[in-house]
C-alpha cells in the first residue's frame, strides 16, 4: 500500500469517528491540543499522524488504533456488532454489564427494551 493510500484510508476513518460523535475538527484538536491545520490536513488526507497522535485520537474516541489506520470493508451486521460489544467491554463497564445483564432478561423484558430503544434512541 502506498503513504497516499494509507493516507486516504486514514482520513475516511477519521472523518466517519468525528461526524459518528457529533464533533467538528476545531473540537476535536482543541480537546486534544493539537493544531487544527493539522487535524485538517489529517482530515484531507494530505498527511498522516505519528503513532501517539493516532493513539491519542483512538483513546478520544474510545476505538483501537487499527479503527483508524485500517481499510473498514462493508462489514456483515455480525461482525460490526461483535466489534461494537467488543469495544464497549473495553470501555464503559456500565454498558457491559447492562448488557450482560441483558442476556439474562426473559423475552418479554427484552421486548420491552428493545421497544425502548427502538422508539426513543434510534
Amino acid at each position: 500500500m502506498t503513504d497516499d493510500e494509507q493516507k486516504k484510508i486514514f482520513a475516511k476513518n477519521l472523518n466517519k469517528y468525528i461526524s459518528l460523535n457529533q464533533k467538528q475538527q476545531k473540537e476535536v484538536a482543541d480537546d486534544l491540543g493539537i493544531n487544527s491545520t493539522t487535524l485538517n490536513m489529517w482530515c484531507n488526507g494530505k498527511s498522516m499522524p505519528n503513532v501517539g497522535k493516532i493513539q491519542k485520537l483512538a483513546d478520544y474516541f474510545r476505538i483501537g488504533k487499527s479503527d483508524l489506520t485500517d481499510k473498514k470493508e462493508d462489514s456483515d451486521v455480525d461482525m460490526e456488532f461483535s466489534d461494537a460489544v467488543m469495544k464497549i467491554a473495553l470501555h464503559d463497564k456500565r454498558f457491559a454489564q447492562i448488557v450482560i445483564d441483558y442476556s439474562k432478561l426473559p423475552t418479554d423484558k427484552k421486548d420491552l427494551i428493545c421497544n425502548f430503544f427502538e422508539k426513543f434512541i434510534l
